[in-house]
């Protein structure tokens, strides 16, 4: 069974040159990360946003010439190739994996194989190539930057598949090795099974990531049934009341690989959300790190970054000033996952009922059943909070019960629990049966 990862957002555009991108490799590793994560790579449609990707085989020029210069990106192929090559080299260099977001669902509607290729698109009843939307508040919004493409029914589909294929092994080829599939819900598990069996075959090593956001429990089984090694689950926005989560995750955790996150480029910075209160910062990253196998953040939660990213306007102008530095900590919480198995699976949580509402408090074993953890969130953002758990030992399945918490460890633990959260404090108990 594969472990959890625990993966960097190195937004792009935020950082600028391809080249810069390497400044932030020590300090990424010092983090105890092992994954760095990009989002597309690739040159824009005219919409200028990161995922309508106008030319596969083309970079953003910011990311190659560190200037917005879109007048011949053709003449900046070669040189993007190398950089991409270099950064891959000197993440390897440091002990970290690069991986690519990849977008095949649709393409820019201004994408050359718009007209080279109409067959590989969605045509609408009048004949036009379709654009891909959403409901919102009840009401259809198409994405007029973007076109549909039909990677199930298109009457050239091989063609069309070995042109993915075409593009995953040459970024492979650069270096790359892992790739998060956006809306891998909206492409057939057939070709996910024919591009992770494809590019394996010759880069075993390669890892996929399917973004599932919002999936039912259904269609997450099928694209992880695909041959995904992770998904993506919805805890994030889990208030620890609802019964949604819980119930949905417990369905598949002991089967399939999961990521989470306290932000990403699609949701407000949780620096906003907490209102800049770094307990609770740290707070949500350890919930996160301890209750999925993997876990990942965007460049700048450690700082405390407030300005929410932009997939179309976001630029180097918009580095922040640090409102904190939650570094030290993000490296003590990751080298508590990396050191234990169960800390790297997913499998099913059990809540504990305590009579205090303002805490929440959750058990899992790991999947051989050798190893459980017990874990109390104070979820008040301001008050102490005393947590009492009695039969402890019971509870544990042993006497031997550590206290592995990132913050204050308690020497001896009681058979009868009882101890005082400060606001935003996460207790994680250990115990090798």
């Amino acid at each position: 069974m594969a472990k959890g990862i625990k993966v960097y957002n190195l937004y792009p555009k935020l950082v600028g040159c391809m080249k810069k991108w390497i400044d932030h490799f020590d300090r990424i590793k010092a983090m105890n990360f092992d994954w760095v994560y990009v989002n597309p790579l690739t040159y824009p449609g005219f919409s200028g946003s990161d995922y309508s990707v106008k030319d596969y085989y083309l970079y953003h020029p910011l990311y190659v010439t560190g200037e917005y210069d879109f007048e011949d990106p053709e003449a900046q192929r070669d040189k993007g190739n190398k950089l991409l090559q270099m950064v891959c080299e000197e993440a390897e260099k440091r002990g970290l994996k690069l991986m690519m977001d990849l977008v095949i669902n649709h393409t820019a509607i201004d994408c050359p194989l718009v007209k080279e290729k109409p067959e590989w698109y969605v045509m609408d009843k009048n004949g036009n190539i379709k654009n891909p939307g959403a409901y919102h508040k009840g009401v259809w919004v198409g994405w007029k930057d973007l076109a549909e493409i039909d990677n199930e029914n298109s009457t050239e589909r091989d063609e069309l598949w070995e042109y993915w294929l075409e593009v995953l092994l040459h970024y492979c080829k650069l270096g790359l090795r892992g790739f998060r599939c956006d809306a891998a819900y909206s492409v057939p598990k057939e070709l996910w099974k024919y591009l992770i069996e494809n590019v394996k075959k010759e880069y075993p090593d390669v890892i996929f990531v399917g973004e599932t956001l919002g999936c039912s429990v259904e269609a997450l089984k099928d694209v992880a049934g695909a041959g995904f090694d992770y998904v993506m689950n919805s805890f994030k926005w889990w208030d620890f009341k609802e019964k949604w989560f819980l119930q949905d995750y417990n369905k598949w955790a002991g089967e399939f690989m999961s990521m989470t996150f306290p932000e990403n480029h699609d949701t407000e910075r949780y620096a906003s959300e907490v209102k800049g209160n770094r307990d609770m910062a740290i707070s949500k990253y350890s919930i996160c790190a301890y209750f999925c196998s993997s876990i990942a953040i965007t460049v700048g939660f450690e700082y405390g970054f407030t300005k929410k990213i932009d997939v179309v306007r976001t630029s180097p102008a918009w580095w922040e000033e640090k409102k904190y530095d939650l570094t030290y900590e993000i490296a003590r919480i990751n080298e508590i996952k990396s050191k234990y198995k169960i800390l790297q699976e997913d499998n099913v949580i059990t809540p504990y009922s305590l009579k205090n509402q303002n805490l929440f408090a959750f058990s899992k074993e790991s999947r051989d059943g050798s190893e459980k953890i017990f874990v109390i969130i104070n979820k008040s953002d301001s008050d102490f909070e005393f947590a009492y758990v009695g039969d402890f030992y019971e509870l544990m399945g042993g006497f031997e019960i550590q206290d592995i918490s990132h913050g204050h460890r308690m020497d001896f633990i009681p058979d009868y629990l009882e101890y005082g959260l400060k606001p935003g404090e996460v207790k994680l108990f250990y115990i090798n049966r």
